[in-house]
């Protein structure tokens, strides 16, 4: 199988061959390729080549394209720091009141920011191999958490404890739900296969199950309807930490696939999820970054004991990579699906 039809199997719960691997490595293979994180930020084609070239030499599936999670609140007006060895990182929020949202701009990913040259980095990775290797280009925040972003978290937590104004939190996390349901849509027209989200700040490590199920999952739910139904495209949700007191109600979103952290009980949430929502995770970042091949080789093997035989299952890094990743680690990685992921023939 290519390594496309092994990713795409594994979303649609058919057998591939083995295993895919898709590691979220983009800051990784910047690195790798001897680039910083400032020019790779504002040169989408060089962020692509440096993605590329990382591919190439360690022969995994497919590309996680998003290598930041302040894009799209840059692109409304939050404030930025460029580090050269890490991805950019937000310095302030833009909206002082929550009536400041009726100020907000519809957004243009075609226009604002820096958007357009995410949108460059993934014409550029299809443009190379989309006909056969996998392009995940991700939408950045989903609404809940892009609405923090632009408030300020703790100002934004704080408008939702006081319960104030909910018609106005409600329109903020509404317009900021259909700015990622733009940069989806965007994806889709760059040729990106699958498109993906952020949700940090609506998880168990952040808030309650009760503002999850008022806050974030009904937003949710609208953001995999309009980007898998209206759109075209497979959606994945990744909500970093443990989300274990939210497993029941997440899978009730209907989207194609989670990626998850490693601190998430994946046993329990594969009981829960089989046959509807793809898994995509879950190794351990710091173990990556500083561990030995042995041991994600290990870890590699006991997540397989968990997914196999059904599909629903891609390989990953249950977050971003570090920049200091060990290249060694990424090879264990696709080595590990080589020789332990193969599904038994039918």
């Amino acid at each position: 199988m290519t390594p496309l039809a092994r990713s795409m199997a594994a979303l649609r719960w058919e057998q591939p061959d083995r295993v895919p691997v898709v590691p979220q490595n983009s800051t990784m293979a910047v690195a790798l390729a001897g680039y910083d994180m400032i020019e790779c930020s504002h040169d989408g084609r060089k962020l692509a080549l440096a993605m590329l070239a990382c591919r190439e030499k360690f022969g995994y599936d497919g590309h996680f394209m998003g290598p930041d999670a302040a894009i799209l609140a840059e692109a409304l007006g939050c404030p930025v720091e460029y580090r050269p060895d890490n991805p950019p990182a937000l310095t302030g929020h833009v909206l002082e009141r929550l009536e400041d949202v009726d100020k907000l701009k519809p957004l243009d990913p075609s226009k604002d920011g820096r958007l357009p040259q995410w949108l460059k980095a993934v014409e550029t990775l299809v443009a190379k191999e989309g006909d056969r290797v996998l392009v995940i280009g991700r939408a950045d925040q989903c609404g809940f958490t892009l609405a923090a972003l632009l408030r300020g978290m703790e100002q934004f937590l704080l408008d939702i404890s006081l319960g104030e104004k909910p018609e106005l939190v409600h329109k903020l996390i509404a317009f900021c739900n259909q700015c990622h349901i733009e940069l989806a849509r965007a994806m889709k027209r760059a040729g990106a296969h699958v498109t993906t989200c952020g949700d940090a700040f609506g998880g168990p490590d952040i808030v309650g199950p009760p503002i999850f199920n008022e806050y974030v999952l009904p937003y949710e739910k609208e953001a995999t309807r309009a980007i898998q139904e209206e759109i075209g495209l497979p959606y994945s949700i990744h909500i970093c930490g443990r989300t274990d007191a939210i497993h029941d109600q997440w899978v009730e979103t209907g989207a194609a696939a989670f990626e998850i952290d490693h601190r998430t009980d994946i046993k329990r949430l594969r009981s829960i999820s089989l046959g509807k929502t793809a898994l995509i995770g879950n190794l351990d970042t710091e173990m990556l970054a500083r561990g030995t091949p042995a041991e994600v080789e290990n870890a590699c093997r006991d997540l397989f004991q968990v997914m196999l035989p059904q599909s629903g299952f891609i390989l990953s890094s249950g977050c971003s990579m570090l920049s200091s990743t060990k290249p060694e680690n990424l090879a264990a990685m696709v080595a590990a699906a080589r020789r332990y992921g193969v599904y038994p023939r039918a």
